[in-house]
C-alpha cells in the first residue's frame, strides 16, 4: 500500500485537474494522496469528492512558499480546514501579492520588447494561481523564447523580468497551518540553501519549537543517502515522516505520480501518521 502526499493540479502549476489526479491515483493503485497546490486550497473540494467516488483517500493540503533569509523554503500543510480564518487570510494575501507581482512582470517584459499581455499568461493557467511557469508557457507560445529558455532569459531570480513577491516567514506559515487544525511539514529539505551560521538540524529544531510536526523525507530528488539522513533526523526529534513525488504531469514530465523518477515508494503509513498528527493537534 503506497501513497503520494505532494501533488499539484491546474489550480496552481500542474497540468491535470484535481479530478484527473484522483483518477490517475486510482489507476495506479495508490491508497492515499494529498493535493498540495501552491498557496491555494481551491482544488481540494473537487479532489475529495472524486476520491470519495473512486475509493482514494484524499488529504487536503497546501504548499506555502516562505522566506528564509534571502531564499525560499516550502512548507506543506496537511489536513487543513478550509474555513480557518488565519489560513484563509494568509493565502488571500499571498495571492494578492502574486497578482501584483505578475502585473509588474508583464510591464518589465513589455519594457524589454516582449509583446505579452496578462491575458496571454492567464490563458496558460486555467486556475486560480498564476505563476512563472505560466509566464514561461506564454513566452514559448508567443515565440519569444525557445522551450526551457524562459527562466534563464527572463524569469529566474536575478533575470531581467524577475519580480519578488510577498512571502511569509516559516513561523508564520506554521502558525496558519496549525490554526487551521493541520500538520505542518518541511518540504524537500534537499533544496534548502542555508546561511553560513545554520544547519538543517538547527532549522528543524527552531521550527519544531514553533509547531512544525514533520519532514518530507521521501521525495523524487532525494538520494538514498539523503533520505536516510532525513529519516534519522525525524527519528531523533520525534517528527512525522512524509513523502511525495511533487507531481505536475507535463509541467515536469520526468516526475511520475507515486514513483517520482522511478525509484520512489512512499508507504501509506506516512498518510496514516499525518492523520494521527492532525487528530492530536485537534
Amino acid at each position: 500500500m503506497y501513497c503520494d502526499l505532494h501533488l499539484h493540479s491546474t489550480h496552481s502549476d500542474g497540468a491535470l485537474s484535481p479530478r484527473e489526479l484522483v483518477r490517475m491515483a486510482c489507476g495506479l493503485g495508490l491508497d492515499a494522496i494529498a493535493l498540495t497546490d501552491h498557496d491555494t486550497i481551491s482544488g481540494v473540494a473537487e479532489a475529495q469528492s472524486a476520491g470519495a467516488e473512486m475509493g482514494v483517500r484524499v488529504l487536503p493540503g497546501v504548499e506555502i512558499s516562505v522566506e528564509y533569509g534571502s531564499k525560499t523554503v516550502h512548507m506543506l500543510g496537511y489536513r487543513i480546514s478550509s474555513g480557518a480564518a488565519k489560513l484563509s487570510k494568509g493565502l488571500a494575501d499571498i495571492q494578492r501579492g502574486r497578482m501584483e507581482r505578475n502585473h509588474k512582470m508583464i510591464a518589465r517584459l513589455n519594457e524589454l520588447g516582449v509583446p505579452i499581455t496578462y491575458d496571454d499568461v492567464e490563458r496558460e493557467a486555467g486556475g486560480d494561481v498564476i505563476g512563472r511557469p505560466h509566464f514561461a508557457k506564454a513566452l514559448v507560445r508567443l515565440g519569444a523564447v525557445a522551450e526551457f529558455e524562459a527562466f534563464d532569459k527572463y524569469l529566474a531570480r536575478g533575470a531581467p523580468a524577475y519580480v519578488d513577491r510577498l512571502k511569509f516567514s516559516p513561523e508564520d506559515s506554521i502558525a496558519m497551518i496549525r490554526e487551521a487544525g493541520g500538520v505542518a511539514v518541511l518540504a524537500h529539505p534537499k533544496y534548502i540553501i542555508f546561511p553560513p551560521d545554520e544547519t538543517l538540524e538547527m532549522l528543524v529544531l527552531r521550527l519544531k519549537d514553533c509547531g512544525m510536526q514533520g519532514i518530507e523525507c521521501h521525495y523524487s530528488d532525494h538520494t538514498p543517502e539523503e533520505t536516510e539522513e532525513y529519516l534519522a533526523l525525524s527519528r531523533r526529534h520525534g517528527l512525522i515522516v512524509t513523502g511525495g513525488s511533487d507531481f505536475h504531469d507535463s509541467v515536469k514530465p520526468d516526475i511520475f505520480m507515486g514513483t517520482g523518477r522511478g525509484n520512489l515508494r512512499i508507504p501509506t503509513s506516512c498518510a496514516d501518521a499525518v492523520e494521527r498528527g492532525a487528530s492530536r493537534a485537534g
